[in-house]
């Protein structure tokens, strides 16, 4: 590529923190709340003018894994969406395990809630906790010193800033900061591609779904023939009266982290959805006065830099049910501290869908709710780690389980 020298510049130091948590989605929040909750100073980072990431912005509007992660954090996220009247059961857990590629182990609980509320919730959860918040806040750098991570650079309305703390929290799904700082990571393509969600309303809901359940064959040609001119489209039902969740096409051949790749995804998936909302309208029962109501803002990126951390987590690790002592997230497997801590650097934890594990093994930790929780995990270790001034690979284990568990964590 051809390229362009830029002038050197001072870069002025906006804030300064215990711990700064960059990215606001599940992860991040969970982190900025947990660490602030353990009594250090703490800034959360966020590009987007809400919290939430896919959970909101992306309109993943369902919380999948509740029975398996359903403690500390991700319980009263739910239990404080179910008082807001934002969340409601929709599938029970009791089917029988069995691995699914992409998504690890099937026959989870799953609730579905209010990505606008959700917005809402956050916001207060961040600064109930006494986190400082800074939104429209776009990452495009790491500030480290001799392999040590000491703070992030900012790009906004209000030019380029740094913010500077003791310990770093990577929440930003893709590991900008850590990939940033010079920390070795792996760079994948989730198997089920990269699409946009979307909603329609105006819908009977209930009419349709027994109409799909009286008419399979009918249904399946139907959707069939949708799928050859658009791609596969489907639909399900959401916490709100008349309104329905759809994912437009998959697409498979594209890099989550090019703009180019993003940008073409949007555009096609955008005229997939009107031919898809035209389609629905003239012949499924119950659409025939449906209209869009959003396209999700944030494209659904599943996978794309995974940290190497002091280890990665396999999917062995999954099919066996393996235990760690070091681990800070139970479920059906446990995910060990040792994922969050990336190699070649310090200063730094990272939080997410971009922990330390293998390929097949990262659906285990990239859904909503243990995206929580080891978000807990890390913002719980970056407190500790900011308040005794060690870093954060060498924190006694001990403590960091001590606190989780005084924090509802199950270990």
């Amino acid at each position: 590529m051809k390229t362009i020298v830029e002038e050197k510049r001072e870069t002025p130091i906006a804030a300064e923190a215990d711990v700064v948590v960059a990215g606001g989605g599940p992860a991040g929040i969970a982190a900025a709340v947990a660490a602030a909750r353990n009594d250090v100073d703490v800034l959360l980072v966020e590009r987007y003018g809400h919290l939430g990431g896919l959970a909101t912005g992306g309109l993943v509007i369902c919380l999948v894994e509740t029975d398996r992660y359903g403690y500390g954090i991700c319980k009263e996220v739910l239990e404080r969406l179910s008082e807001l009247k934002a969340a409601e059961l929709n599938k029970t857990s009791g089917e029988t395990l069995r691995w699914v590629e992409g998504a690890s182990l099937s026959g989870e609980e799953s609730y579905n809630f209010d990505p606008e509320v959700l917005k809402f919730l956050a916001n207060e959860l961040v600064t109930e906790s006494g986190a400082n918040l800074l939104l429209h806040s776009f990452i495009v750098g790491s500030v480290v010193k001799e392999k040590n991570v000491q703070g992030i650079i900012l790009e906004g309305k209000s030019g380029r800033q740094a913010v500077l703390g003791k310990v770093i929290v990577d929440a930003t799904g893709d590991g900008d900061v850590a990939s940033g700082s010079g920390a070795p990571y792996n760079l994948y393509r989730h198997p089920w591609g990269i699409n946009l969600q979307f909603r329609l309303g105006n819908v009977d809901v209930n009419r349709a779904a027994q109409w799909r359940k009286e008419n399979p064959e009918l249904y399946g040609k139907l959707m069939k023939k949708l799928e050859k001119e658009t791609g596969k489209i489907g639909w399900g039902k959401t916490v709100n009266k008349r309104v329905v969740w759809c994912n437009a096409p998959h697409f498979y051949d594209v890099d989550g982290l090019n703009m180019w790749h993003l940008t073409r995804v949007e555009v096609e998936s955008r005229k997939a959805i009107m031919k898809a909302l035209e389609f629905f309208r003239n012949n499924l029962l119950g659409f025939e006065n449906a209209f869009l109501i959003d396209t999700a803002p944030q494209i659904g990126v599943r996978e794309t830099r995974l940290i190497v951390g002091e280890y990665a987590l396999t999917k062995e690790d999954a099919l066996t049910g393996r235990r760690f002592d070091d681990a800070v997230a139970k479920g059906p497997i446990d995910v060990p501290y040792r994922c969050l801590v990336p190699r070649e650097v310090d200063g730094l934890l990272v939080a997410g869908r971009c922990v330390s594990t293998t390929h097949e093994a990262q659906g285990v930790i990239r859904n909503i709710p243990p995206c929580l929780i080891t978000g807990q995990a890390a913002g719980t270790a970056a407190a500790l780690a900011a308040k005794k001034g060690v870093k954060p690979r060498k924190l006694d284990i001990r403590l960091l389980k001590e606190a989780l568990i005084k924090q509802g964590g199950k270990l």
